[in-house]
């Protein structure tokens, strides 16, 4: 099978499974929405959530894949190693330290599946890495610029993935609190969620994308791929804030939900225009 089938496959396999077979794991059957009181804590919760752990697992994977097609693998491999590394040191300082992120916070290791380091859950600085990957493809996509070609424009580039994949977190963090994953020692105003978190998301999304344009190696250009598939990250970028938006209108967080919405119509939007005008 080829590269970009291969792709294509994987692709198909993430778009599929996140917002539906999880759905039907936990609940054991399809439900397009679910009442709050509905939502417990049990074996199919349990289950799904290891299921969760594959969908970023191979998400992951996707994105490495991808990368090594559109960057050479020496460069996706330097990207995913500092997101890892930064992605995990930022939670061990905002968590013991309280630091970042608005305060001290603690992760509840019994809803993560896979391993714990310092009490870090490994599934958060791989969405760490994940997020950011998506979050810059989509913005390479709309600006037309990729990092490292120019620095004037690589520092735009970067503010703006920063302040796109920081905006993720106003539907995600509530959703999170509410579930119970983590919560701060004291929480903040915004569905018990410090408002300074989100400056701690932005430092640190600024902080991957500043090293990794001193290290990538901007002279490795992108080889041949489908046009759809080079930019598929971007495209999961803009459905993932409309695929949390369901679970927060669950669970009556309705300022999240909405915000879910307008972001995924507002990126959807951005994509439209793009590809209109390219």
């Amino acid at each position: 099978m080829k590269m970009n089938e291969s792709l294509l496959v994987i692709f198909v396999l993430l778009t599929g499974s996140v917002p539906f077979l999880y759905r039907m794991v936990r609940q054991g059957s399809f439900s397009w929405f679910i009442k709050n009181d509905d939502l417990q804590y049990n074996e199919s919760y349990k289950r799904a959530e290891k299921l969760r752990f594959f969908q970023i697992i191979l998400g992951l994977c996707y994105f490495i894949v991808h990368g090594s097609i559109i960057w050479e693998w020496v460069n996706i491999l330097i990207f995913m190693g500092l997101a890892l590394i930064i992605g995990f040191a930022m939670e061990i300082i905002g968590s013991k330290s309280g630091l970042l992120f608005g305060g001290k916070y603690e992760y509840d290791i019994e809803k993560f599946p896979g391993p714990i380091l310092e009490g870090v859950p490994l599934i958060i600085p791989i969405s760490w890495a994940g997020l950011t990957y998506m979050g810059l493809n989509f913005c390479s996509l709309i600006t037309g610029v990729q990092i490292g070609e120019n620095d004037s424009q690589t520092i735009l580039l970067i503010i703006m993935t920063s302040l796109f994949v920081t905006s993720l977190d106003l539907v995600l963090d509530p959703l999170a609190v509410n579930e119970k994953r983590w919560g701060w020692k004291h929480p903040g105003s915004y569905y018990k969620v410090p408002i300074l978190n989100f400056a701690g998301w932005f430092f640190t999304v600024i902080v991957i994308l500043c090293l990794y344009s001193l290290f990538n190696n901007e002279k490795l250009v992108s080889q041949d791929i489908d046009s759809f598939l080079k930019y598929s990250p971007a495209l999961l970028f803009s459905i993932l804030p409309l695929i949390a938006s369901r679970p927060c209108f669950e669970r009556g967080l309705i300022v999240p939900g909405i915000i879910g919405l307008m972001l995924s119509l507002a990126f959807t939007l951005l994509l439209i225009i793009k590809l209109i005008y390219a």
